[in-house]
């Protein structure tokens, strides 16, 4: 009878799986960044043996292909875009923006990581189909994927970089701080701007350069879809970030 009292008083323990393992791993690298996960530390977090992780997952890297798999995910893209190749581009680089800054420090492993995963190549697929779609040919579709790549690591990891006081801009001290150093700096174009460069406003920067990019990308445009109408909208009529800028 005690035993069988013991037995009932024992709480059932959540079965371990592929999926708690990945949100463990995520909250870890939330709290702390990539480099302090570990098998031990995902394990501990978990309340199980570090070995009983295998039976779920292969190596740590499995791990993180899971954690790339799930911001990718998080950005809900469809697999075809509807509408034109500009709106469907603006799209991409706000959904992927806002899945990185939900989880800055695991959006920043997305970005540095080789997608070799199904679920991680969703998003690739998404947009090189909608440039095909649009009448691109195959190598300027993926020199477009690239650049698009490219400019979302280096605005990104700026932005997750960026010390926080340096990127508040309502704090006017540090603001006047900075401006002053610009402007007393000895380089004149530097002087010159140094009320403007002083503020890191990240989402009005984001925006100016998905119009760039889609700007650019209009004089690759087959012809058909080169309208004259087809200038950019004001950026404050794209997105909701818009108003910063």
């Amino acid at each position: 009878m005690a035993h069988g009292s013991r037995r009932e008083l024992r709480s059932p323990r959540e079965p371990l799986t592929r999926e708690r393992i990945v949100g463990a791993a995520l909250l870890i690298i939330d709290e702390e960044g990539v480099e302090a996960l570990s098998m031990r530390r995902i394990a501990a977090r978990l309340g199980v043996q570090a070995m009983s992780l295998y039976n779920h997952v292969q190596s740590k890297a499995d791990i993180l292909d899971g954690v790339t798999e799930f911001i990718t995910t998080d950005m809900r893209m469809p697999h075809r875009m509807t509408g034109g190749w500009e709106d469907g581009i603006r799209s991409i680089a706000y959904a992927f923006r806002q899945a990185a800054l939900r989880h800055p420090r695991a959006g920043e492993l997305v970005l540095m990581r080789q997608l070799s995963t199904p679920t991680a190549l969703a998003p690739v697929d998404t947009m090189l189909a909608m440039m095909l779609d649009h009448g691109f040919d195959e190598a300027t579709a993926v020199h477009a994927l690239r650049l698009f790549v490219a400019f979302q690591v280096g605005s990104l990891l700026r932005e997750f970089h960026t010390p926080p006081t340096a990127a508040d801009r309502d704090n006017e001290a540090v603001e006047q701080t900075r401006t002053a150093y610009f402007a007393g700096s000895g380089f004149p174009a530097v002087a010159k701007v140094a009320p403007i460069l002083a503020v890191n406003d990240h989402e009005a920067e984001f925006a100016f350069g998905v119009e760039l990019l889609v700007d650019a990308l209009r004089r690759l445009a087959p012809v058909h879809q080169a309208r004259p109408g087809a200038a950019a909208q004001p950026v404050s009529q794209q997105q909701p970030v818009s108003e910063q800028s």
